[in-house]
Order: structure tokens, then sequence, then C-alpha cells
């Protein structure tokens, strides 16, 4: 029960997150645009794309199902639940019209590769040498904890 809680508040502190960045990007976007309004059911679409992501955020992260597979399936369970549903949200929220042109397919897939790969060279170049420092730092905290009991 206590797991479903925290999931539960992960889900929440994601969608909060996600949707009012969105909501103030859209706004700042609509303004700047000169077209100055946002209808109710954008913004209900809006909050539907931030529920799917924040559900698949929350599966991949978070869950003890991917808990010990590592960051990069992780991320890459992520991506497979979450751009199909952002496909499809940019369809019915009228950002792709119709089939969409190549240069949004182009950018939408540039946008996901650079982030994709962002990601894996943090993973790699930045977090598992932090992991590789902690696991000194405790092993030599556990040794210096074992040679003061004795």
């Amino acid at each position: 029960m206590e797991d479903i809680k925290m999931l539960l508040v992960y889900f929440r502190n994601a969608l909060a997150f996600s949707y009012s960045w969105l909501v103030l990007c859209t706004v700042a976007v609509s303004l700047i645009g000169g077209n100055g309004e946002v209808t109710v059911l954008f913004l209900l679409k809006l909050l539907a794309l931030c529920a799917w992501g924040s559900l698949s955020f929350v599966f991949a992260f978070f869950t003890r199902f991917m808990s010990r597979k590592g960051f990069v399936a992780d991320l890459t369970v992520f991506f497979i639940l979450f751009i199909p549903a952002e496909v499809l949200m940019f369809y019915l929220m009228g950002i792709f019209e119709g089939i969409g042109t190549p240069a949004m397919w182009i950018m939408l897939a540039v946008i996901v590769v650079v982030f994709y790969a962002a990601s894996i060279l943090i993973d790699v170049l930045v977090m598992r040498k932090r992991s590789r420092k902690y696991t000194e730092k405790l092993m030599e905290y556990n040794a210096k904890k074992n040679v003061e009991r004795k």
C-alpha cells in the first residue's frame, strides 16, 4: 500500500510540474504569436498529454518492475510508451495538421534523438563516475566501521 501511495505522489508531482510548465509555455507562445487565446479544450488535451507522460514516467522510472533494469532501459521504455501518445495528441491538438510537414517530423525526430543521446551521455559520463565514487566511499566507511568494532 505504501508503494502505491509513493507512486501516486510521484505521478501527482510529475503531472503538476509538466502541466504547469506547458501551460506557461502555451500562454507565452500564444501571446508572442499574437493569437492571445488558449481554449479550454486545448488545455484539457494538454492535461491528457501530461497525464499520460506522467504515468509513463512513473512506470518507467519508479516501479519495482523496472527498478533493476538500469537507466537506459528505463529511458527506452519511457520513450516507447510516451512518443506514440505524444504524436497522437499533437494531431488531436492540431499541432500536426493532416499528415504533418516533413519539417515537423524531422524536428520531432531530432528533438527525441538529441534528448535520448544527451540522457545516455549524462548517464555514462557523469552518473556512473559518481556511482563508482559513492561505492568506493561506502566501502571505505564500512571497512572503517568494521575495524572500529574489533
